[in-house]
């Protein structure tokens, strides 16, 4: 519980956000070159492998390899930890459950030698979901979508989900395809649970607009629209999420 100053100055700087993905556009892993050298290259190779090379202050390179069809990385969460556990990169899951499995071309979107985004003055390597193979749309409500940034104050704010509003044509509509996670670090509880609807404009919000699920202090939100048998691609689906953070 932080101090009652803490408290009043966190609901004062509480502001409103909105985020949306649509085809091909949900952030499956962000990663940082956190060496003190310099990066070299990451590629994707869908299906296969994830590969990033670097190196240390020292000029020494290290190679680390995310083999999706091993069974150590055949995971976004997985793979993120194998990263993780390396001595010049950072990673982190985004979009969508640690569980989305890499086995497929589920992270076919981005391949080849991967291109750095500047994103809030920070360079990643981003890694997208390709939303008709995974078949969901996800997104992930965070204080911040950095990586290795702001870690010890973001245990300090909290999200909160106020609405979200999703189109899409499925392959079928089902109960517990509409899904609210919230994550702890690598601990993902399911939130909410809801009928899916197919090529219609949808909207979930709570008490007319005043209901919010609202995270545990450093925690996420993640959104998900998933349907076991079919996302179709088109430029018209989307899932639009909006709370805010504080």
């Amino acid at each position: 519980m932080g101090s009652l100053d803490s408290v009043q100055t966190r609901a004062l700087m509480k502001r409103g956000f909105i985020g949306q993905v649509g085809t091909d556009t949900p952030l499956a892993i962000r990663i940082k070159f956190t060496g003190g050298g310099s990066p070299t290259s990451v590629t994707n190779t869908a299906a296969t492998s994830l590969v990033l090379i670097g190196t240390n202050t020292a000029g020494t390179s290290e190679t680390v390899t995310c083999t999706y069809a091993g069974a150590s990385d055949a995971t976004v969460g997985a793979c993120v930890d194998t990263i993780n556990a390396s001595a010049n990169w950072s990673a982190r899951v985004m979009d969508c459950r640690r569980s989305l499995v890499t086995t497929s071309s589920s992270l076919g979107v981005d391949t080849g030698a991967l291109s750095t985004t500047a994103y809030e003055g920070e360079n990643y390597y981003d890694v997208h979901t390709s939303t008709d193979v995974t078949k969901e749309f996800a997104y992930r409500i965070t204080y911040d979508r950095h990586v290795g940034v702001n870690l010890p104050s973001r245990k300090n704010h909290r999200v909160i989900l106020q609405e979200f509003v999703y189109y899409a044509t499925l392959g079928g509509a089902s109960a517990d395809d509409v899904q609210v996670w919230e994550i702890d670090g690598t601990v993902e509880t399911q939130r909410l649970s809801a009928l899916s609807v197919s090529a219609t404009a949808t909207t979930t919000n709570w008490a007319s607009g005043l209901g919010y699920i609202t995270a545990n202090d450093g925690n996420d939100i993640l959104v998900r629209l998933v349907d076991p048998t079919s996302i179709t691609d088109s430029t018209a689906n989307y899932l639009t999420v909006t709370g805010f953070l504080e």
